[in-house]
């Protein structure tokens, strides 16, 4: 079996850069471990409709609910409260988005076999598992979308040290819910993270909690509840890691190359990687088509996403690093500066959650937030 492109992985960013691939006329074969697509489910799903919207994505018949602000809680339960008032963000069935991805992906003449694992990467070669035999397949350009646990990334011999990742434990629960604001609470219940009530309806929620890989998620969001005093019935439930680490800087190796969660090309400071990774996604796809077509180097991937991905994601890790220096004392502090500053006035015009370098320079030039430099500085350098 032969393929000019061979992509590892049938999740949404691996399905969304075979479409653009496709778009180009290349032969696209894609390999997904698992029997079903957009199981297991290990997101929560929430995504800006900006980034929806500029990236094209599948989401009209999975957008289960829309979201016009958030409530952020500091540890003592002092609320900074961010209301848009129009919708800015999309509550997405993640099982029916994979699926719709597939659609669009094999409409194009995209092959996508499941229950195939891969084994090994070698050359032009793929080496993979397929239920019960071992099988090969001839590529030109092998692409890894396959997730934070990579195989293709070990393979590339490209590491992260633990603190990279955080491990994450949500549920479905019925309850009574405020449907047009998300929800985040930082605390020592979620170490190095926080915890998060995501409304797919008045009585449907997805609440979750991401903290260190050192300790279980499941018990720190039974810790979370009960200091809450949160009383839902849970519906069911899902877990996993999140990469929160910087972004890789080189994700081209030879005829290989990394999208998507598999390259850390998520927002340090949330864990989302649907918007960042689509966008990951149509550089990838327009690295290896001037590669196959024009010969271009496929290095020119890692020089794309510094210009137009890696500024973004570099500033979500620097906000991420900062929020993990502080303890619950020190984020008590800096909730009553930022409440004080108006800074929820401030994020609820000026505010992006995918872009944070388009607002960062207007914080800076207004006067009433330059008590907060210290802060700022302390978080970017």
């Amino acid at each position: 079996m032969n393929s000019t492109v061979s992509i590892i992985g049938a999740g949404p960013i691996g399905l969304i850069t075979a479409k653009h691939l496709a778009e180009a006329g290349l032969q696209v074969t894609v390999l997904e471990d698992h029997q079903k697509i957009g199981r297991p489910l290990q997101c929560a799903g929430l995504i800006s409709k900006s980034g929806a919207a500029i990236n094209k994505l599948p989401v009209k018949d999975c957008t289960l609910n829309e979201i016009q602000g958030a409530r952020i809680f500091a540890p003592n339960g002092e609320m900074l409260s961010i209301h848009k008032y129009e919708t800015v963000a999309l509550v997405i069935d993640r099982e029916k988005f994979d699926i719709e991805c597939l659609k669009e992906a094999e409409k194009l003449g995209v092959e996508v076999k499941t229950k195939c694992k891969l084994i090994d990467l070698r050359s032009d070669t793929v080496f993979y598992q397929n239920e019960e035999r071992g099988e090969m397949m001839k590529t030109k350009i092998a692409i890894g979308a396959d997730g934070v646990n990579s195989k293709v990334r070990s393979l590339m011999k490209l590491t992260q040290h633990s603190d990279s990742f955080v491990n994450a434990y949500q549920i479905r629960a019925k309850g009574n819910f405020e449907k047009d604001f998300v929800e985040l609470y930082f605390g020592d219940f979620a170490e190095k993270f926080f915890a998060w009530k995501i409304p797919e309806s008045k009585s449907i929620a997805r609440i979750g909690i991401g903290t260190t890989v050192q300790k279980n998620a499941q018990q720190a969001l039974e810790e979370f509840l009960r200091k809450k005093s949160i009383d839902v019935e849970k519906i069911d439930e899902t877990g996993g890691l999140i990469p929160i680490g910087p972004p890789l800087k080189e994700l081209v190796k030879g005829n290989t190359l990394l999208v998507g969660d598999a390259g850390f090309q998520t927002k340090a400071t949330t864990g989302g990687g649907i918007i960042t990774g689509s966008v990951a996604a149509r550089l990838a796809a327009e690295a290896v088509i001037e590669n196959l077509h024009h010969s271009k180097p496929l290095k020119n991937y890692d020089k794309n996403l510094a210009a137009a991905l890696n500024k973004d994601l570099q500033i979500h890790w620097k906000i991420r690093k900062y929020l993990n220096s502080q303890n619950d004392e020190s984020l008590n502090r800096l909730f009553a500066k930022l409440k004080n500053a108006k800074i929820d006035q401030f994020l609820e015009k000026h505010g992006n959650m995918d872009h944070p370098s388009l607002f960062a320079g207007k914080l800076l030039s207004n006067p009433k937030m330059w008590f907060l430099l210290p802060e700022v500085i302390s978080a970017l350098r």
